[in-house]
């Protein structure tokens, strides 16, 4: 056997809401419901991207789950 591989992911800076229970257990529709009450705000947890889709910064996601 070989020496031990690392394997390092890099957070992309924005990703889909499909990505959320993976990444935090939080549903899409949580996600919507925080958006739509505003508490998770546009342009720093969320925005639409060139196509017009929802994305969510994990970064700005993860500083809120740590209030």
């Amino acid at each position: 056997m070989g020496a031990a591989q690392k394997i390092v992911l890099q957070v992309p800076k924005w990703v889909r809401g499909c990505l959320l229970p993976q990444l935090y257990g939080i549903s899409e529709d949580a996600a919507r419901k925080y958006r739509e009450r505003g508490i998770w705000m546009e342009g720093m947890h969320w925005k639409k991207d060139p196509v017009d889709r929802i994305v969510y910064s994990p970064h700005q996601i993860e500083n809120w789950l740590s209030q």
